[in-house]
């Protein structure tokens, strides 16, 4: 899909504030920066997509890139870097897409909002700001 956005990190995320997460095993192998969801059946981090209810349940986003079966982190509630959202306001909407995990600045079939491009103020004066995740899901 065209409107992904892409991870600039490899196999990771920054986390700059992480206010509520979880750590739990991954049922499938996991990239950094997908948006996870609960497995129903076992209990564990699996992709979340936006093309129907039921995977759209969307907990959070994935700190880092794991294999099936390693513990992986996910944050519901923080802030995060390490995506190219330069094409993007401050204030807009980062969405969850139809591809498995991906992150768009579209909705996907079911409108999920991960969260919101917010200003990341830890440039040299007279910079432009960096442009960083504030992640909100269900919120």
């Amino acid at each position: 899909m065209a409107n992904e956005i892409a991870l600039t990190t490899a196999d990771r995320v920054e986390i700059v504030e992480s206010i509520v997460q979880m750590t739990l095993p991954a049922v499938e192998a996991v990239t950094a920066g997908m948006g996870v969801r609960i497995d129903t059946t076992t209990g564990k981090w699996t992709k979340a997509k936006g093309t129907e209810a039921g995977e759209a349940r969307i907990w959070g986003v994935a700190t880092r890139t794991v294999a099936a079966g390693g513990a992986l982190t996910a944050i519901r509630k923080g802030v995060m870097d390490g995506w190219d959202l330069s094409a993007m306001a401050y204030d807009d909407p980062v969405y969850l897409s139809d591809t498995d995990g991906r992150l768009s600045t579209v909705a996907g079939t079911v409108s999920t909002v991960v969260g919101r491009v917010i200003a990341g103020t830890s440039t040299t004066l007279g910079v432009a700001f960096d442009k960083i995740l504030s992640v909100e899901v269900g919120g």
